[in-house]
């Protein structure tokens, strides 16, 4: 059995998968130095202060790039597409579909959020180039 997103417990994720219904892209900062982390956990990364969940400005670079031949069940009619780990601006990196020819993205490259909605109960964040 694999773990998604949507499995997390509640009290864990529940600001997340809010936040990708609105169409905000939330992350947890620690309370006494304010780094990001990615993904969501019940405790901060870096202290015993605690976590606080804050809107990421959507922005980031590309950090990894690789073209995906094999999707889940939505995205079936659209492989091979660009997978990218993301480096947010924020400091975290994501893993995320990037929409974009593959050969017109690069390594370093700036991108910005934009989301996925495979139906009417599910979104998921995208990257595509900024413009």
């Amino acid at each position: 059995m694999s773990t998604t997103m949507t499995d997390l417990p509640p009290d864990v994720g529940a600001p997340f998968i809010e936040g990708l219904r609105d169409g905000r892209l939330m992350l947890q900062f620690d309370r006494s130095n304010g780094r990001a982390q990615f993904y969501p956990r019940p405790q901060s990364l870096w202290s015993e202060a605690g976590t606080e969940w804050r809107e990421a400005s959507g922005r980031g670079v590309i950090f990894a790039l690789t073209l995906s031949r094999v999707g889940p069940p939505h995205l079936a009619g659209a492989v091979p597409y660009p997978m990218a780990l993301v480096q947010l601006a924020e400091g975290p990196r994501m893993l995320a579909r990037i929409h974009a020819r593959y050969d017109d993205l690069a390594i370093g490259q700036a991108v910005e959020v934009d989301w996925s909605h495979p139906d009417s109960r599910r979104a998921f964040p995208v990257f595509r180039p900024s413009s």
